[in-house]
């Protein structure tokens, strides 16, 4: 579904959401500040079953100093809500305006996995989607949030070139077991960044679908086609066989990297 009124999230993403504020508040009243949302959400899509509720949690204490109680709070959610998955970071005001590399590791969250320390989403993607995108459940986004726009153009060449080179080699690896979800990781991941280089703007996975075949032509709008399909209600089209989906996403997966990566 897509909505765009903040004041009216989808019911599993307010359930999570006012669980978490909860549980925080209960342990250490005042902790958590500021709650925003970013991915998908802030572009207004959300599919129940394959959206996730990607968030970054402001808090008024050092995370360090309250790690323990991070991990308590996030063990009682992911028993509670194991389903949609609540995948996020926990930083301070100062991060916010210093920017990701001048921030430490943080504690986050994976998949209902807690990481005392890590340095999951503190990338400028995460701070330029808080400046643009964000769906704030509670407090605002500073004014004055880190932005760099060559940063967040550098960072997303080296992803392409890095981990999402990795990702095809590994669906191209795997073709046995791979499914359209898998297909569709990577297609609209790799388009997503693609996106940002060409027009210098983020975009949502829905808009990297239709990214596939405004750039890049008629070629893939079956594929697109296929993974949007998904995303949007569970199942594929049904005009390409599982094999076909798999080759081709290998084949645009490899030729976005290799465009994506001549981008100034």
């Amino acid at each position: 579904m897509e909505w765009t009124d903040p004041e009216a999230l989808p019911r599993e993403v307010e359930a999570v959401c006012a669980e978490f504020l909860a549980l925080a508040d209960e342990a250490v009243p005042g902790l958590v500040e500021g709650l925003h949302l970013r991915g998908s959400l802030g572009f207004g899509e959300w599919y129940a079953g394959r959206s996730d509720v990607d968030y970054v949690a402001v808090l008024t204490r050092s995370p360090a100093a309250v790690v323990e109680v991070l991990a308590s709070v996030h063990d009682r959610l992911a028993a509670a809500y194991p389903s949609p998955a609540f995948d996020g970071i926990h930083l301070v005001g100062e991060d916010l305006l210093a920017g990701p590399a001048a921030t430490p590791d943080r504690p986050c969250t994976l998949q209902g996995r807690f990481l005392p320390a890590a340095r999951k989403e503190l990338t400028p993607v995460t701070w330029h989607e808080l400046a643009e995108h964000a769906v704030s459940v509670r407090g605002e986004v500073p004014l004055r949030l880190w932005r760099d726009a060559q940063a967040l153009r550098e960072h997303t060449r080296t992803n392409l070139a890095t981990y999402w080179a990795g990702q095809i080699d590994a669906l191209d690896g795997f073709r046995a077991d791979a499914g359209i979800a898998d297909v569709a990781w990577v297609v609209l991941g790799v388009a997503r960044l693609h996106h940002l280089l060409v027009h210098g703007r983020l975009t949502s996975k829905n808009g990297a679908g239709r990214h596939v075949v405004d750039h890049f032509g008629e070629d893939w709008r079956l594929l697109a086609s296929e993974v949007l399909a998904w995303r949007v209600t569970g199942d594929p089209v049904g005009l390409l066989s599982r094999e076909e989906l798999v080759d081709q996403a290998v084949k645009f997966g490899r030729l976005v990297v290799a465009d994506g990566s001549g981008r100034a």
